[in-house]
């Protein structure tokens, strides 16, 4: 075989390797780095490729690999995203920033707890490369830190397909310790699982859109289930815990939840022996989720056309209280979810009624809580909450969208009362960026907003709250006393389609001292990227519509007078103490 025919040959031999290797679906997968940011692969999709160094960062051998890897990122940084994957459970968040910082070295590191993306990936030892396709989520080429160059050239269109032998190259680095999760049980693991995490959303006449009621129904829908828990679209937690104050009812799986589940459903998801116990599941779910209200509303029915947008709706409904009343919870109750975008309550005063309706120029005011998609009922904690004048009415934005048919919204409101005035006082209003434009094409357009806070106070909760575009918010709180900004929350992985309301653990709501900033920080990607983008190629300002967007978080707040503010001061001081002796007593 003469040389030019050779060459042929190996040309098309590695071709159709590499072909081959293309076609080698890993599917999508998403996971948050060392610094909180979410990283999905599809959302990269303008890019050329993704290429993810498996790494346990805590070895001299790691460390030099990460050096090569960050050579080749320098390279080719235009045209591809570079990751470090860590799927050692024993390297966590603050290590595996120490051990790029020792290398001077800025990636993201995707810390893969649970390992199932590495399993996914099939990556056998620390120091494999993998080159990824994020417009089809497939494999291109499995390869080391020494040839990732030469690889990345292919890929990019720098040489010729024959260097697709490069994707064989030998890997040297320690074989992952991957955790057994031993035998999965439909009855023993699966169903719990489903019922602490999922059953509650997902039974008949809930909010989703299909019922976990038996083994076939899950088994049918396996697959998607799959999908969304290597997304983390389900469940639909936006916080990361691993950031600011403790956060109450964090939703999402545990690391041995996820492990369990996806096992079970890459077996086949077997039924086993006995009786299906999902079946046995009853719900008997209450009108209203937080019991028997004290007051119930009827708010007057809002005729919703099929098609074409709807102005705001302000709706004013009467409460004809002849006392003051303390708020302790409020809970709404959609007519229609499809239509409902949101609600706004603004509490009326006699003297409102005559000026501006209790709104202020900027269509913030005080009120007593709201609905948005996602967002669960305001129960506030016993020795807090808001007052109601005696005389006072509510005023409700109420927002609307259409859905391809004529319907009739008929929401209902259900307002929880304290038996004795509470001891502290809440209140609540909007804090972020009210003026902006996102240019289109923006991946990570950050917007800010800041919020000066007047009176010593604790934070109850904080709900962000974007439009389509929306994808992250954090939560920062400047003290001038300190000159140091703290970090208080960040949801990281943010969409639309939840309104989460973020309550602080009992004993952990930040202390905010008068005269402190809140910063709030929020991120949109106009980008064709973005799933939920309507048109990536319009510049996109502030406005009230859906297709509009936002840039702020609810924040609600507990006033505490000086002596107070002093008081949980100390006992915080005297608790991490306590805690720094290894006392919790």
């Amino acid at each position: 075989m003469n040389i030019a025919v050779k060459g042929l040959f190996l040309t098309l031999f590695f071709s159709l390797v590499s072909a081959a290797l293309a076609n080698e679906r890993i599917g999508d997968f998403a996971l948050l780095d060392d610094q909180g940011k979410f990283h999905q692969l599809s959302y990269y999709g303008d890019y050329r490729a993704v290429a993810v160094l498996i790494s346990g960062l805590s070895s001299e051998v790691d460390q030099e690999q990460l050096s090569a890897f960050a050579a080749a990122a320098k390279a080719h940084s235009d045209n591809v995203v570079f990751w470090v994957l860590n799927p050692n459970p024993s390297t966590d968040r603050v290590a595996a920033r120490a051990a790029l910082d020792n290398q001077q070295v800025d990636l993201p590191v995707l810390m893969d707890e649970s390992q199932l993306v590495a399993k996914n990936l099939s990556a056998k030892a620390y120091g494999e490369v993998l080159v990824l396709n994020p417009r089809t989520v497939t494999l291109m080429h499995r390869t080391n830190t020494a040839d990732l160059i030469d690889v990345l050239m292919t890929v990019t269109g720098g040489l010729t397909q024959a260097s697709a032998q490069l994707a064989s190259a030998a890997v040297t680095g320690e074989e992952i310790p991957y955790q057994s999760v031993g035998p999965v049980s439909y009855n023993d693991d699966i169903v719990p699982i489903l019922e602490r995490n999922c059953v509650s959303c997902h039974h008949e006449g809930a909010i989703a859109p299909w019922s976990m009621s038996s083994h076939a129904m899950v088994m049918g829908w396996s697959p998607m289930m799959k999908e969304v828990v290597m997304t983390k679209r389900m469940p639909p937690g936006q916080i990361d815990p691993h950031v600011g104050m403790p956060i109450k009812d964090v939703a999402g799986l545990t690391v041995a939840e996820r492990q369990k589940l996806i096992q079970w459903i890459d077996q086949g998801s077997p039924r086993g022996e006995g009786p299906d116990l999902l079946t046995a599941l009853e719900f008997d779910d209450p009108e209203f989720s937080l019991g028997e209200p004290d007051i119930v509303l009827d708010v007057t029915p809002q005729a919703i056309p099929a098609t074409g947008v709807i102005d705001y709706r302000y709706v004013p409904v009467e409460l004809n209280l002849d006392k003051d009343v303390w708020v302790s919870g409020i809970e709404f109750l959609p007519g229609d979810r499809q239509v409902l975008h949101h609600v706004i309550t603004y509490l009326q005063s006699p003297a409102d009624k005559t000026e501006n309706d209790g709104r202020n120029d900027d269509g913030t005011g005080l009120g007593i809580g709201g609905f948005a998609p996602g967002r669960q009922p305001d129960a506030f904690q016993d020795n807090s909450g808001r007052l109601i004048p005696a005389g006072s009415n509510l005023l409700l934005q109420m927002h609307y969208t259409t859905s391809g048919r004529e319907t009739v919204d008929a929401t209902r409101i259900g307002i929880f009362l304290h038996d004795e005035p509470p001891k502290y006082v809440m209140s609540g209003g909007v804090a972020g960026q009210r003026r902006f434009m996102i240019p289109p094409g923006a991946k990570e357009h950050r917007l800010r907003g800041e919020e000066l806070i007047e009176r010593d106070a604790y934070l109850y909760e904080m709900m962000p709250h974007m439009h389509f575009r929306g994808v992250a918010m954090s939560l920062e709180m400047f003290s001038p006393e300190t000159g140091r900004k703290e970090m208080l929350s960040q949801a990281s992985n943010w969409t639309a389609a939840w309104n989460h309301s973020h309550t602080y653990e009992e004993g952990y709501q930040p202390l905010v001292p008068a005269g402190a900033t809140l910063i709030i920080s929020a991120w949109h990607d106009n980008t064709e990227n973005n799933p939920m983008n309507p048109d990536p190629d319009q510049w996109v300002g502030a406005g009230q519509r859906t297709t509009d967007e936002m840039s702020h978080a609810w924040i609600a707040v507990t006033h505490l007078d000086e002596a107070g503010y002093e008081k949980l001061l100390v006992e915080r001081e005297e608790r991490d103490q306590r805690s720094l002796a290894g006392s919790d007593d």
